[in-house]
């Protein structure tokens, strides 16, 4: 497995842990009405589509790379 396919799963995993933490956010009964969860929420979607736009960056840029 080269470097470049390691980048690309840690960077995957990333994207599915931070779209698990807003799942859980958004559909937790305790979180009904708090703002707290409310924040934490959008802050794992900004987190998943920072990283998609990172994951979209590193392809462009290690399109020609061979490894």
């Amino acid at each position: 497995m080269s470097l470049k396919t390691i980048h690309q799963v840690i960077i995957f995993a990333g994207i599915a842990i931070s779209l698990i933490f807003t799942a859980f956010c958004f559909l937790d009964p305790d979180a009904s009405g708090n703002r707290w969860f409310l924040l934490a929420g959008v802050g794992g979607i900004l987190a998943a589509i920072g990283l998609v736009g990172y994951e979209i960056h590193f392809l462009k840029k290690t399109r020609r790379l061979v490894l």
